[in-house]
Formats: C-alpha cells, structure tokens, sequence
C-alpha cells in the first residue's frame, strides 16, 4: 500500500493566507500575520480592551528536515510576554489547527488578567500525532520559539509532556518550568489541581451558602493529570465522587482506588449532581448538551469549555447553573510558572490562594448585576487590559 504524502507546505500558506490574508515572509520557512482578526468572528468586543478575535500576531514555520508543521499565536503582550503551552495534535488541516491556536490564545489573556500575572497570552500548536513526535521536531519547535526573540514563552499543554521541556530548552531559554541548569522543575498539574478545588468550593459557598466537599455529589469528566487529582481529593473530603474518561482503562482503576462511581461517558453530562467538572479538551458546554445538565454548577480544569463565549454562560444562567469560568480557576499552573516571567506579581502562594476569593466575587457580581459569570470575568479582564494599557 502506497504511503500517504506528507503534507505540502505550500497548501498550508495558501489556506492560511484564505483565512488571514496576505503573509510576511519573514524567511524560506516562516511567515507572520500581523493584527489579525480570528476568522469567522463575531466582532461581539470589538473595540473593548479585550478583544479575543483580534491577535498581534500569528507565526506559521514549516521545518523540512524534521517535518515539523507549526503555528504561534500571540494574542496580547499588553501586560507582559506572551505565556502558553505547546500543543500537539493531528489537526485535520491547518485550518483547524489556526482557530485553535487563535481560541487558546485569547483564553491565555484572559487567564493571565483575571489571576494577577504581569504576562499575555500566546500558544503554540503542532500539527501531528503526539505520540509520533521525534526529538528532531522537539528541537525544530525551541529553534522557531526562539526565533521570536522572547515575545512568546513556551511551556506544556495537551499532547507535551515534562519530559520532553529539555529538548525544547536545548534551543530556547523561552521556557517555564526550566531551571537555569535545564532541570525540570516546576509542574503545572498539581497548582492547577489546587485552584480547580479553590473554586469549586467558592462555587458551593454561592450556592449553597457553604463551601465544603462533604456529601456533595461531584461528576469529574476526564481523569488525566488534572481531573484524576481533582476526584482523588475531592473523595478524600469526603464527596461522593463520579468519574468518566474516553478510556476506561484510566477511569476504572481510579474509580476502584478512592471508591468512585465509574458513569460511562457518553451521558456523563445528564448525571444527576451538585457539580460538573470537565477536565479533558473544550467545546463541552453548547447548545446541545447545556439542555442535558442536570447539575447546579460547572466548574473544572478544561480549557475553552463553553463553544461560544459568553453566549453559552447565558445559556447556563438561564437553567440556574453556577459556571465557574474555566480561565480563572484553571490558572494554578499558569500561576506557578508565569510568576518567572511577571516582574510586578505577587508571589505564586497568594495568587493561587487568591483564586478562590475571585470566583467567589465574579459569582456574586453576576448575580447582583444580573450578567453571566463569564461576562463578569470578561469585565475584569477587560479592566486590566485597560489599566495596563493607560499606564
């Protein structure tokens, strides 16, 4: 059977110049976008300080001799350099892999105005099979971070690992998590795990006028670093705790562990319970599953998790749910890693710490003003943006 041909990199500038317009050919295998505007997009903030379907710039790098296919998106740099993980998946096309990195981005603003961090936002995403990467690529991608001179920092994210931050610092010193001897020091998963629980207490302070896990019934979608160590210590606090993955291979022995319900997850969002905590990719809160929920509040460690922002808050408003907006009580590791690169910052202990109190704030604001949380949060960012940008 014939192989299937590698992709043509010519075909990715032309869909790429379809969708953002005419490219600067900064070299053979690089090209920028300049003040982008995401395709497709709404215009619903144009002109606010908080724009996320405008971006500085889009950076799209083919490396042949290792075959790497990558984009960089810095959405803000008004706070700071632009802070964001790597993330590598086998995108349909490259047109699926820009709204990716151009989503994310935005999110990564957002994350880093509400939490207090003196950072923007970026993101990368690599085209391919995670499992397939080579440290050829690896080196290829610190090679195109470091092209950029500092206005984006790298880190981990889906499909990257801890493991393989060396290979990458081997060509950039634009890495979090690194010390200066190129030691791994610094893993997001756990502070994120952290704040996740921050706020789904300050969540169940809101509504139920007290913040204890005890005897509350948690469903926890997606069991990987992040939403296994969510359900393994809210069990330990005593909540009855379901658990779901798309393998059941890691969903079964955790549930076996701390005494869990194992729900398939096909149905996992209808589970009757106290909260929702989706812990694997975005997209999950819609208009085609918000009418299934039959909880009281969302609230967990998944990046993007309303498919349009903040018309789906609105959507979860409307059936009494308390959404806990994922770019604020998502933050730990960006927290934990952004404080290296965030000069005016408080130290990581007190942000992280202050993350509860935030969501605590944005609920009762959404209440007492009669908006979403996730408009709430945006005015926040929106705040932020504006007082960095008038200073």
């Amino acid at each position: 059977m014939a192989s299937t041909p590698a992709p043509d990199p010519l075909d990715d500038r032309s869909a790429l110049e379809g969708l953002l317009g005419p490219t600067e050919q900064l070299d053979e295998h690089l090209l920028r976008w300049t003040s982008t505007q995401l395709p497709g997009g709404q215009g619903g903030r144009s002109g606010r300080p908080y724009d996320p379907e405008r971006h500085e710039a889009v950076y799209y790098h083919h490396d042949p001799p290792s075959g790497l296919r990558a984009l960089i998106a810095v959405h803000s740099s008004v706070l700071g350099p632009a802070l964001g993980g790597a993330r590598w998946q086998p995108y349909e096309d490259v047109g699926e892999a820009l709204t990716d990195v151009l989503r994310l981005s935005a999110a990564m603003t957002a994350k880093m105005a509400v939490s207090g961090l003196d950072c923007g936002g970026g993101k990368a995403v690599i085209i391919g099979d995670a499992s397939a990467k080579t440290p050829e690529q690896l080196a290829a991608y610190g090679r195109f971070v470091e092209r950029l001179g500092g206005r984006y920092v790298t880190g981990t994210d889906v499909g990257t690992t801890l493991d393989e931050l060396p290979l990458i610092a081997a060509h950039t010193s634009r890495v979090v998590g690194m010390s200066p001897a190129g030691e791994v020091v610094k893993d997001t998963a756990e502070p994120t795990v952290r704040t996740v629980l921050h706020g789904m207490r300050a969540s169940l302070e809101a509504v139920f006028g007290d913040g204890s896990l005890a005897g509350r019934r948690i469903v926890v979608i997606g069991v990987g670093k992040v939403g296994g160590e969510v359900a393994r210590r809210a069990a330990a606090e005593g909540a009855n705790v379901a658990v779901t993955d798309l393998y059941d291979e890691i969903a079964a022995p955790l549930a076996s562990e701390i005494g869990a319900e194992h729900v398939a997850l096909d149905g996992a969002y209808a589970q009757p319970c106290d909260v929702i905590s989706p812990n694997a990719l975005g997209g999950v809160l819609n208009a085609s599953t918000i009418p299934e929920l039959r909880c009281r509040i969302v609230c967990g460690g998944a990046n993007n998790q309303l498919l349009r922002d903040p018309a789906d808050a609105d959507l979860l408003a409307e059936r009494g749910i308390a959404y806990a907006p994922d770019y604020v009580v998502n933050a730990g590791g960006a927290i934990l890693v952004g404080v290296d690169y965030a000069t005016g910052s408080a130290s990581p202990e007190d942000l992280l710490e202050r993350v509860g109190a935030t969501t605590l704030e944005l609920l009762r604001v959404s209440d007492r003003e009669g908006i979403s949380t996730a408009e709430a949060a945006l005015r926040s960012v929106d705040t932020r943006l504006a007082s960095a940008s008038d200073g």
